[in-house]
């Protein structure tokens, strides 16, 4: 219990002082960040709480190493990716050290909360015109939706991924001074959800070489890596997805197979998508539940969200995205790709809204930063041409 209470208010004080980790933070980032984890750390609560009340796999990734005295930790190491490694990864908070399961919210919320302040470096140091709705700056603004932080505030690999995800865009930025950090994000993503991490290395890698600024055997170099890390993941994805090969016959039974069980219609958040055309299935993934699906407060605010979403992703379109694209630098034409390998995977295995809102909550800040980079880019040119016509 004193344990517990030691680590509260440790985790508390590294929140209101991200100083501690980041330099160079101006006043206006500091009364955003403290904004930012007060309103974090209430969803966190709200999360615990309705966890506690509802029931969910947060529960399960804390109370079972904790409870379960058959397993231990190198035995859960060995079991595997995924759900085994998140026991083995929780032991020696939950188990060896018996930290409450409030401590463990946290915990995962605090890197949650980290991954929000890499993600925000990275929008206010590459998008140099914030754009206005209502008179509302959309940077920092979007950075207050509340499924983002809904799926990063809590026990679970959604948080993981959300932080391993924000380093990785964060260190891709300098690749070479950041070294450790994308090691650290690739390897945790691995052991948590190996296709996202498949996904962040094909992402960034033909975003390099597609980008045009790179010699030709830079290009070269970064395709055989690329290659590389394809083929090393290729067994250990195969294995994870329980796929035997890449047939159209295979890969067809196999997103029947997992909308079957993902739909779960007795939750009531159960959508049929199997006889959707593709492109319907992409919008549902994306842009679902909207109003016509509200079942309860919750949907509510995620209608709400979802909304602003797909009002930011018409404007999006309305810039011309494929001259945006090849217009573009690398990071661009990487967050892009990221988003895209996300929203046309996913949508073809999930059929349950609450799953998909989890889900997509990896790829939605790479859709707010190309959106509001466009923007941006858009407003660059406008005031380039203005000068050019004044000259």
């Amino acid at each position: 219990m004193l344990l517990d209470i030691a680590i509260i208010i440790i985790i508390l004080l590294l929140g209101i002082n991200p100083k501690l980790f980041f330099n160079n933070l101006e006043k206006e980032d500091t009364r955003v960040f403290m904004w930012l984890w007060l309103y974090h750390i209430g969803i966190c609560v709200f999360f615990y709480f309705y966890i506690l009340q509802n029931g969910g796999d947060a529960l399960t990734y804390w109370n079972e190493p904790k409870l379960n005295n058959q397993v231990g930790f190198y035995e859960y190491w060995s079991l595997g990716l995924g759900t085994n490694f998140m026991f083995a990864l929780n032991y020696f908070p939950s188990k060896i050290l018996g930290l409450d399961f409030l401590t463990g919210s946290l915990l995962y919320a605090y890197l949650g909360f980290l991954g929000f302040i890499l993600f925000y470096k990275i929008f206010k140091e590459r998008i140099l015109y914030n754009s206005r709705f209502f008179k509302i700056n959309l940077f920092p603004a979007l950075f207050f939706l509340p499924n983002l932080h809904f799926w990063s505030s809590g026990v679970g690999k959604d948080t993981l991924l959300f932080f391993c995800i924000a380093l990785f865009f964060y260190g891709m930025q300098f690749p070479k001074k950041n070294l450790i950090k994308l090691i650290i994000a690739l390897t945790l993503a691995y052991f948590i959800r190996p296709h996202i991490a498949a996904f962040l290395i094909a992402a960034f890698g033909m975003g390099y070489i597609i980008d045009g600024q790179l010699k030709v055997y830079a290009k070269l170099i970064f395709m055989v890596i690329l290659i590389g890390a394809f083929v090393a993941f290729f067994d250990t994805l195969m294995l994870y997805l329980r796929i035997e090969d890449l047939s159209a016959e295979t890969l067809s039974t196999y997103s029947e197979d997992r909308i079957s069980k993902l739909s779960r219609d007795h939750t009531g958040t159960g959508v049929d998508i199997s006889g959707y055309p593709y492109p319907l299935k992409v919008f549902t993934f994306l842009y679902r539940p909207l109003f016509f699906d509200i079942n309860g407060i919750l949907a509510i605010l995620a209608s709400i969200e979802n909304l602003i979403l797909l009002l930011l992703t018409a404007k999006f379109i309305t810039k011309n995205p494929f001259k945006m694209f090849f217009k573009g630098d690398y990071f661009f034409k990487s967050s892009l790709l990221f988003f895209l390998m996300g929203a046309l995977t996913f949508s073809l295995i999930l059929g349950n809204l609450g799953i998909m809102l989890r889900q997509k909550n990896m790829f939605i800040p790479a859709l707010l930063f190309i959106c509001l980079w466009s923007f941006s880019n858009h407003i660059e040119l406008k005031i380039q041409n203005q000068e050019k016509s004044i000259i």
